[in-house]
């Protein structure tokens, strides 16, 4: 069977598959399991690259000379391709299944990476079987029909492998025994069902290539001069955040050594020779923005590019999809803040990479945003409600609305040692000192707003009984001083309290408007 030789990334895409079937069979948790989402899209990417690295082999074999001996590997190249196609689509409608409930609802997002038995229930449902007798029939048809076409001296191998055809299971007790589609989908989630189409995706395009570089080879397809050029992009991602780079490599498909002038949109583009292949190609790089978003949050989008070969202009338009950006604010009071307080965020967006092109701002008459850094914020409303506009790398994605509620008043507790005063037992004999401080019961503000939580009292009058009012600048209280002996009373009014604030420019002393008094006993 002839073949080209693998690249790097495709070995290390069959090494990242190896390690799934590995999981897979050790029944592994879902926390591991949500990671097959990112090998998945992957795999798909590189289907997608495949598929037109497949095409164009097609049209160079197509494009040999025309004799009987080119004819018929024509003939067969556009079997094989239609073969293929019919094969791919078919995992593409089953991948499809898999993402859907019996009743039609989508199963999307982190339901599908943690969903774990729709794909077992649609492939191995003894009641309903013909699904997974289909798959398995159809990849058999595959490699029977292919080896038909090809008519080679060492034939493809089969696609319905068992443990017993893997190296790495056929000492496997546990799996030994198992069907080819018990070994593919017992006990295994849908996303890791859904990455396992996406491998034998890869596994029939490898196929494909190599009957299809044979073809090229009997046609002597490498003599011949390409009758139709396009202009290929290669992008980065074609699923972007709005706000994100979009980034991408456009070039000719049938590289020459003529000069070509490429353009996007009617833009020049700068054309570099990549270092790589060797091949011209112009660098596009502009910013995402966002367009009318589906149901989905996506937003189709393209852009126009044409390359001039000698003065004959080749134009496409190239297309992608743009993602609603969606922001995370991440705080144990993300849905309600305090006014006047430091409330620390940390916000993400979907998509983004890195958060250091994110900013906030809110208008100015509800309150401000201090920036701490790469995602991390600080909000600190001045009105009930905070409308903060996100923006990434300065266009606006968003706007979140937080209801800001008054900070906890303060009650009043006079101190005695370590201990609060005992109304019962009224201040012990030899107590030299008490403190009359503000406190907050709300537990919740006090660990949110640590910060913001401190209390102190600047001034308060004491009353003791029968002596002239006594103005003081804290809320200590020296009991010999003030001459207090047993069974005196003194009351505690007209207290002025001051409260800690994150926001350095208030000094530590924000007002607090609440009503502390009391009154206390010398204990006997």
């Amino acid at each position: 069977m002839a073949g080209g030789k693998e690249t790097p990334r495709q070995k290390m895409i069959g090494m990242m598959y190896l390690v799934l079937t590995a999981l897979l069979a050790l029944n592994v948790s879902n926390a591991v399991l949500e990671k097959f989402a990112i090998i998945d899209d992957t795999l798909v990417k590189l289907v997608k690259e495949n598929m037109a690295a497949n095409e164009l082999k097609l049209n160079s074999i197509l494009g040999a000379n025309q004799d009987e001996r080119a004819q018929i590997s024509k003939d067969q190249a556009k079997q094989v391709r239609d073969l293929t196609k019919g094969m791919i689509a078919y995992l593409d409608e089953l991948k499809g299944k898999m993402r859907t409930e019996p009743d039609g609802k989508a199963i999307e997002g982190e339901e599908l990476v943690l969903n774990t038995n729709r794909a077992e229930e649609l492939m191995l449902d003894s009641q309903k079987p013909e699904v997974g007798i289909e798959y398995e029939r159809k990849l058999t048809e595959f490699v029977n029909n292919l080896n038909k076409i090809m008519a080679l001296k060492t034939p493809f191998p089969k696609l319905t492998r068992k443990a017993e055809d893997y190296e790495e299971f056929k000492n496997n007790t546990n799996q030994l025994g198992k069907t080819f589609l018990q070994f593919s989908f017992e006990l295994t989630p849908t996303m890791g069902a859904i990455a396992t189409l996406s491998q034998m995706q890869t596994e029939i395009l490898e196929y494909e290539r190599t009957a299809l570089d044979t073809l090229f080879a009997r046609a002597d397809a490498s003599t011949i001069k390409f009758n139709k050029v396009v202009p290929m992009v290669r992008a980065e991602s074609n699923t972007l955040v709005a706000g994100q780079e979009y980034s991408a490599d456009l070039f000719i498909a049938a590289a020459s050594d003529e000069e070509p002038e490429m353009f996007k949109d009617g833009a020049p583009v700068k054309v570099e020779v990549d270092n790589v292949t060797g091949i011209k190609m112009g660098k596009i790089k502009f910013r995402t923005s966002g367009g009318t978003y589906d149901k989905n949050g996506l937003a189709d989008m393209s852009y126009k590019v044409k390359i001039n070969v000698k003065g004959k202009p080749y134009e496409e338009v190239v297309r992608y999809k743009v993602a609603r950006p969606v922001a995370k604010f991440e705080s144990e009071s993300a849905s309600t803040l305090y006014l006047d307080c430091g409330n620390e965020m940390s916000v993400s967006v979907q998509g983004l990479t890195e958060s250091s092109g994110i900013s906030l701002t809110v208008p100015g008459d509800q309150g401000k945003v201090v920036a701490q850094g790469s995602g991390k914020f600080v909000l600190i409303p001045t009105r009930p409600q905070m409308d903060v506009r996100v923006l990434v790398n300065g266009s606006q994605i968003e706007v979140k609305q937080f209801k800001a509620k008054p900070v906890p008043n303060p009650v009043a507790k006079l101190m005695v040692g370590n201990g609060e005063y005992d109304v019962k037992k009224g201040i012990p004999p030899g107590t030299s000192i008490v403190r009359f401080v503000p406190d907050i019961s709300d537990e919740t503000f006090k660990r949110q707003n640590a910060k913001d939580a401190g209390y102190r009292v600047t001034q308060m009058t004491l009353q003791i009984t029968g002596k002239t009012p006594i103005t003081l600048t804290s809320g200590t209280i020296e009991i010999a001083k003030y001459g207090l002996r047993p069974g005196d009373s003194f009351s505690i009014y007209n207290v002025q309290v001051v409260r800690s604030t994150w926001d350095p420019n208030d000094n530590d002393a924000k007002p607090v408007n609440a009503k502390l008094e009391g009154v206390y006993v010398m204990g006997k």
